[in-house]
């Protein structure tokens, strides 16, 4: 099983911004759907890491109750999707968030390619 939480994390340990660190993690070696990372809070000031699994999730022909599943799970740990509100009033790090999105994408079993 590959852990897709180490690999977003070491993502952005190394550089890469939260978007980025999620997506790359998710897509690993899939080029098949992949398209670029969303830009962080681009939708409704919504933390890069969210939008990447969202986006990742879309893009593997998910549904919308998918995306939902994903955001009240994200929510149950850290209570916020914004970035500002994640930073501004929740207990975790930008890396954390970044684990937990990809963590999360992962479990639910959408990755089928790898």
């Amino acid at each position: 099983m590959i852990d897709y939480e180490t690999i977003a994390r070491n993502n952005h340990s190394s550089g890469m911004n939260c978007a980025m660190a999620v997506y790359d993690a998710l897509c690993c070696g899939d080029d098949s759907n992949k398209t670029e990372a969303p830009r962080p809070r681009t939708e409704g000031g919504k933390c890069g890491a969210v939008l990447a699994a969202e986006q990742y999730i879309r893009e593997a022909g998910r549904t919308e109750k998918d995306i939902e599943e994903f955001e009240r799970r994200f929510k149950e740990k850290y209570k916020y999707l914004t970035c500002a509100e994640l930073r501004g009033k929740a207990s975790g790090r930008c890396n954390d968030y970044v684990g937990l999105a990809a963590s999360i994408t992962g479990s639910m079993g959408i990755i089928t390619k790898r």
